[in-house]
């Protein structure tokens, strides 16, 4: 299974993950809202992710799967059951080592990326839940390593469905701390302890499957030449995932600089930024890697299905950044603030909907470049430039960082006019309510909001979110568009590989599209004082239907051929 059958298979695993990832991360803003605790989990979850993509995913995509594809390909199953086993085992050995470090470094690491210390109880549980969700590491990488097995075996579906038991078994535990009403910190730990066991379990559902796949691996040090290959290759795509690492806490430590709650909004936007990345973007570039890895000695091969790939992932970004600008509220309001609203607890305020609508809005305006990029790098790996993408990711932190620090500061004097709002009215209410907390623009330019404002609780009387996590969004849209002209240029210049992508069509479809979802966005905030998610499945649908009308009429399909396929077919 190859090509858009293997994409289809890894985009509905993916969209099963996702899926469970989007109720995980509502249930957590019902249940702890948006405040202190769920920013110090917010950023306690960042070291499990560092690890994860700094020794897993990431690092094996580039490294570990084009070996190992390629020797089973051959039928070199001897060496490449040896590469497997070595490589499992020194990943337990370095993962282990790693996550000692990051319990005993937990301290250090809160007081490094963060400005928390004016607040000593959310500084003391960023650093208690950041040690016990490190814990959870070595079985996310192992899981990781499950993956490249599993996909070098064109068996797409269970690696990527199998991060649902992860998100669920937080769930579970989100809903029963809320039902014996424990208090907010308790219901933080409790979750922390839940990553850990639900790491666990996601290793534990695919290690059947791997071993009926390649029952004779055997983890062992023996240094091969195809272990000093994907050792070659791990150490570059270790830097470009550390560059992008780094980017993420770069974002901490500037979202560490803005008003309480900052965080944790940005943390409730990324769900539904990320969903079309990974089920589209991904999805594609996952199973094509593999592909490409097979034909990666013919240059004209692997062009030849990069053009059709980037086509399955360009066609529905369209819509879907379309949706997102014209819609967002629509969106956040159907799958948060309908629910926080029925227990009165969460993002019930339409304040708070907005901030999280607005961050949505930012980060889908570089939707378009970041999932086309997955494919482009993933073709970069499969021809075995690692070291192309690593310098191309550190001229995306430096734009992101820059463009960051200066727009956090200035938007984070930006607020909300609570007491003119009513919230029957709506999310769209806050709309004409955003007022500057301040001169604008603040000169110098890193003057910041006053301590006093960024760590008052958001209940408290008079208090509404600020804008300047607004500002990383922006960055990172902006960031995005870079990586992807950078990367795009990469293959022209060394690979001679040249590519349409369709882009003046898909504007016309998708402009056609955002004016049917913002009309029905319109119609479904005004015609309830509470619109729920009916309202925002009916505007996804319509648009949908606007955007797919549009390619057909103008011949374009996911498979790049004019006559086959249908527009959304992976």
């Amino acid at each position: 299974m190859s090509g858009p059958r293997g994409s289809t298979l890894v985009a509905a695993g993916i969209l099963l993950s996702r899926i469970a990832g989007l109720v995980r991360t509502v249930v957590l803003a019902v249940v702890l809202g948006g405040g202190a605790v769920t920013d110090a989990f917010s950023f306690a979850m960042r070291v499990p992710n560092l690890l994860q993509n700094l020794l897993g995913e990431g690092s094996l995509s580039a490294s570990f799967i084009p070996v190992y594809a390629r020797l089973v390909e051959e039928d070199r199953r001897r060496e490449a059951d040896a590469l497997a086993g070595a490589v499992v085992a020194l990943l337990a050995a370095i993962t282990a080592v790693i996550v000692l470090a990051g319990v005993l470094a937990a301290r250090p690491l809160v007081w490094l990326f963060t400005s928390w210390e004016s607040d000593p109880a959310k500084y003391e549980l960023a650093i208690t839940l950041t040690r016990i969700t490190t814990i959870g590491i070595g079985f996310l990488v192992i899981s990781a390593w499950c993956l490249g097995i599993l996909n070098s075996h064109r068996s797409f579906f269970l690696s990527y469905v199998a991060p649902v038991v992860w998100n669920l078994t937080q769930v579970v535990v989100l809903v029963v701390a809320a039902s014996l009403a424990l208090a907010l910190d308790d219901v933080a730990l409790a979750l922390a302890w839940a990553v850990v066991v639900g790491s666990l379990l996601q290793l534990l559902v695919q290690l059947p499957r791997v071993r009926s796949l390649a029952p004779d691996v055997r983890p062992n040090l023996a240094i091969t030449d195809a272990v000093r290959d994907v050792l070659g290759r791990f150490g570059p795509a270790v830097g470009a995932r550390g560059v992008v690492q780094i980017s993420s806490y770069a974002d901490l430590a500037l979202a560490g600089l803005l008003v309480t709650g900052a965080l944790s909004w940005y943390t409730f936007a990324l769900p539904l930024y990320l969903l079309p990345i990974s089920l589209f973007g991904f999805s594609v570039a996952a199973a094509e890697l593999a592909e490409m890895s097979r034909r990666s000695g013919d240059v004209a091969a692997v062009a030849e299905r990069l053009q059709p790939a980037l086509r399955r992932v360009v066609v529905p970004a369209g819509f879907v950044t379309a949706a997102y600008v014209a819609a967002a509220p629509t969106f956040v309001d159907g799958l948060y603030g309908w629910l926080s609203r029925q227990f009165d607890r969460g993002l019930d305020q339409p304040t708070e909907v907005l901030t999280v609508a607005l961050l949505l809005a930012a980060l889908g305006l570089g939707l378009p470049a970041a999932m086309t990029a997955r494919v482009t790098q993933n073709t970069l790996y499969s021809l075995g430039d690692v070291r192309g993408p690593a310098r191309i990711a550190i001229v995306r932190l430096v734009v992101s960082v820059t463009i960051g620090l200066v727009l956090i500061v200035q938007l984070d004097w930006l607020t909300f006019d609570r007491s003119t709002i009513d919230p029957a009215d709506g999310p769209t209410a806050a709309i004409t309510s955003i007022e500057a907390f301040g001169d604008l623009p603040r000169l110098p330019p890193w003057d910041r909001v006053p301590a006093e404002r960024r760590d008052t609780d958001l209940d408290a009387p008079g208090m509404a979110p600020h804008l300047g996590a607004v500002g990383l969004a922006l960055a990172a849209s902006v960031a995005a568009w870079t990586e992807w002209l950078l990367l795009r240029r990469r293959l022209r210049t060394r690979f001679g590989i040249t590519f349409r992508s369709g882009w003046g069509r898909q504007v016309t479809a998708a402009g056609a599209a955002a004016g049917a979802v913002m009309a029905a966005s319109a119609v479904a905030l005004d015609r309830v004082a509470v619109p729920g998610p009916i309202d925002a499945v009916a505007v996804g649908v319509l648009g949908l239907v606007v955007y797919v009308a549009g390619l057909w009429i103008q011949g374009i399909r996911s498979t790049g051929r004019p006559t086959e396929g249908l527009p959304f077919s992976a």
